[in-house]
Formats: structure tokens, C-alpha cells, sequence
């Protein structure tokens, strides 16, 4: 019975290391992203640089809402926003397990990475043909950097999608 404790406690002891290490080593990353995403919010309005530039989705818009209410316990709402939202939490689910618990690479991670990202730009396409502009997130935001910067790209995005 003690050595099954002792086992165990090592290997939580490993999985805090192997944690630890992985936040020093991103220790400037995750607070330049904080930064950055703070600031394109309250500057211009949201986090999604395509829609910011453009005033167009991207085919991640509705990603990180749909995060959220996937974490209130709002699935058909997160469906909603982000159809792929589901696969890419199974995907970091088994590449944390793989990475931290196991202490292994997530074999396979990016070739499912990659397929997931290609179903979301099929899912951005479909939407964008069959919905936008419409509600959240297929909608076109006017204010945009490029309307800003040229008015008769924002009158004609005015005309088109208003």
C-alpha cells in the first residue's frame, strides 16, 4: 500500500514538473498574448485580427464565445458559434493527457490538428455562402481599420452588407 502512495506521488510530482517547465518556457507568450488580445478588444473591438482589418470573419470567429459557453455548460450555443469547438477541446484534452499525465508526444496531434482546421474552414465557407452577413460571428463589422483608413472601402462594405 505504501508503495502504490510513493508511485503516485511521484508521478504527480512529474506532472507538476513537466507543467512547470512548460509555463517558464511560455512565461513572455502568455502575457503578450494577454496584452495583445486586451488591447485589439478595447481598441478595436475584438480579438480576431482578419475582422478587425477587414470588418470580415475569419473562420475562427465564434471560437473563443464558443469556449465559454461550453464551460457554462451552453453546448447547442457553443455548436452554434463554432461547430469544430468540441473536436479542438477532445484534441487538447488528449494532447494534455499525452503530454503531462504521460509525459509522451501526442502522436497524431497535428495531422488532427490540421484536419480539424480544414472541417472549420469548410464549415467558414458553407457560412459564409449560406449565412453572412447575418448574426454573430457571420456578421460584417463596419467598424473596421480598413474603412478607417479608406472611406470608399467602407461605403462600398456599407452598401453591400448593410
Amino acid at each position: 500500500m505504501q508503495r502504490v502512495k510513493e508511485k503516485r506521488r511521484a508521478g504527480l510530482r512529474a506532472v507538476r514538473l513537466r507543467i512547470l517547465r512548460d509555463l517558464k518556457k511560455y512565461r513572455l507568450a502568455v502575457p503578450a498574448f494577454l496584452l495583445y488580445a486586451v488591447l485589439t478588444t478595447v481598441f478595436l473591438g475584438t480579438i480576431c485580427p482578419l475582422s478587425a482589418l477587414t470588418g470580415f470573419p475569419c473562420p475562427g470567429c465564434g471560437s473563443t464565445r464558443a469556449l465559454f459557453l461550453v464551460l457554462t455548460g451552453r453546448w447547442s450555443a457553443a455548436f452554434y458559434y463554432s461547430p469544430c469547438i468540441f473536436l479542438w477541446i477532445l484534441l487538447a484534452v488528449y494532447a494534455g493527457w499525452q503530454r503531462y499525465v504521460r509525459g509522451k508526444r501526442a502522436a497524431g496531434a497535428l495531422p488532427a490538428a490540421a484536419g480539424i482546421a480544414a472541417l472549420m474552414l469548410f464549415v467558414y465557407l458553407y457560412r459564409m455562402a449560406a449565412e453572412f452577413p447575418g448574426s454573430p460571428p457571420m456578421d460584417y463589422r463596419e467598424e473596421n481599420v480598413l474603412a478607417r483608413l479608406l472611406p470608399a472601402y467602407g461605403g462600398l462594405m456599407r452598401r453591400l452588407f448593410s
